[in-house]
């Protein structure tokens, strides 16, 4: 203590307080310091996130964009419309680049997306070639299907007109009948039918009829409105009646019939027969001496349009190098051979018999004799013989396609317009056409791989679809 005028004062120690409050502040300096710190570290990473973020996104919109564009590109090689070497997609102020060129036998196209300058490539090539889908052993158009003399058929049949059977046909696979066509007088279908109305057949699965089963054995299931003077083995399904008919197992009146089937396209069209023909001209064309007949050796044709009728005969071998285009009628006769060169490998080839001036009694195709008709060796490549008849679809007599005696196994008969009539032990592997007539215990042999054809020319040199995948 210390006195001031009589007065006495306290002292204070500086020192030590002094000294306390530095700690203090020290402590919240560094405390600060470390909050500071760690919100700029969280802020920074957050930031980066989200940067990283946005780059991932953009990434992601370059990719989509890429892709879109060559989805686009694509679509128009494969559907034959026009594109050019060079196309730009433009979104949102973002682009990609589509550029197309060929490379050997293949086409390729590059697609580039930019956004922001992140960049995506995608990379889609193309084979050479058209291909076509025959998913049924018989297609045919509203002429409809005829079967007698114990023909048969192994495989399925898809029609838009009716399907008729005499004398003992056989069908080993499904009778399908679009529209309100009809099934009637077929005693041996193995698989599933299904019709407008079915009558006096026997069908050993399911059948369905948007009308009547009338006088028919089924050995599943019956679905029709009506069921009149029939055998089913299992359930039956109808809306209106039931009458005269035996059951094995139950009834389900006021069940809603079965709808018609619709009618399928064709699997080539006038279109691409144009467009190999248009391929077969640029090849050249034989003018003379005509008719153009074939009688011995080996030669390879194609692509090539020959105008006039042409006949292979006697040990004639001719290999198809291309397509062929016959402007008038094409024969092939006695021990005749026509097959594809082995260098197609599984790819397939058309030869066409089409005389533009006279589709009514011209533009057939006709095998016989012991002839031959072989793919390029591989087990899914096949030669189809096309016929631009169109007698039968404009209610004429003519047949388009008549194969007879003919084997090799890798023949494909089609004529969208005409009829096709298959006789005498021909063992086919596919026919389609406006009208098909079977008999003499001919034989039509479906083969899976008929579900997927590609050939090896085709509109603007078509192409068919090989590998799609993200160029790094």
């Amino acid at each position: 203590m210390k006195t001031v005028n009589g007065i006495f004062k306290s002292i204070p120690q500086y020192p030590q307080d002094l000294q306390a409050g530095q700690a203090v502040l020290t402590v919240v300096v560094f405390m600060l310091f470390l909050g500071i710190t760690g919100f700029f570290a969280f802020t920074f990473l957050a930031l980066d996130q989200a940067a990283e973020s946005r780059e991932i996104l953009t990434a992601e919109k370059s990719y989509y964009l890429a892709e879109a564009s060559a989805e686009d590109v694509s679509w128009r090689i494969l559907k034959n419309k026009n594109y050019s070497a060079t196309e730009t997609l433009t979104l949102n102020g973002a682009t990609a680049t589509t550029t197309t060129a060929a490379s050997g036998t293949q086409l390729q196209v590059t697609s580039v997306g930019s956004v922001n300058q992140n960049f995506r490539t995608i990379k889609v090539i193309f084979d050479k070639g058209v291909g076509a889908n025959f998913s049924y052993g018989v297609q045919v158009g509203r002429g409809g299907f005829e079967m007698q003399q114990s023909s048969q058929l192994i495989g399925s049949i898809y029609s838009a007109g009716n399907v008729l059977g005499d004398n003992s046909p056989t069908v080993t696979g499904d009778v399908f009948v679009a529209s309100t066509s009809i099934i009637d007088g077929m005693p041996d279908i193995v698989g599933n039918a299904q019709a407008h109305l079915i009558s006096n057949s026997t069908v050993s699965g399911s059948a369905s009829s948007t009308t009547y089963i009338s006088k028919s054995s089924v050995g599943v299931n019956g679905y029709a409105d009506k069921i009149s003077g029939s055998t089913i083995t299992r359930d039956a399904y109808y809306f209106t009646s039931i009458g005269t008919s035996t059951v094995g197992g139950s009834l389900y009146p006021g069940s809603p019939a079965p709808a018609d089937l619709p009618v399928i396209a064709m699997p080539i069209t006038d279109a691409q027969i144009s467009d190999w023909e248009a391929a077969a001209q640029d090849g050249g064309t034989y003018s003379s001496p005509c008719p153009y007949v074939l009688t011995s050796g080996t030669t390879t044709l194609g692509p090539l349009k020959i105008n006039c009728d042409f006949t292979v005969k006697n040990s004639a071998v001719v290999v198809l190098s291309g397509p062929v285009w016959v402007v008038g009628n094409f024969s092939l006769e006695n021990s005749g051979q026509l097959k594809i060169s082995s260098s197609y490998g599984s790819k397939g080839e058309v030869l066409i018999a089409d005389d533009p001036l006279d589709r009514t009694t011209s533009s057939k195709v006709n095998t016989a004799n012991s002839t031959q008709v072989f793919g390029s060796g591989a087990s899914s490549s096949y030669l189809t013989l096309i016929s631009q008849n169109n007698s039968a679809e404009t209610g004429g007599a003519e047949d388009a396609v008549t194969p007879s005696n003919t084997s090799g196994g890798g023949q494909i008969f089609y004529a969208m317009h005409g009829s096709i009539l298959i006789t005498n032990k021909t063992t086919l592997v596919e026919a389609t056409a406006y009208l098909i007539r079977m008999r003499n215990n001919a034989t039509l042999t479906y083969e899976s791989g008929l579900n997927n054809v590609n050939f090896s020319s085709g509109p603007m040199g078509g192409f068919v679809y090989k590998q799609w995948k993200e160029q790094e």
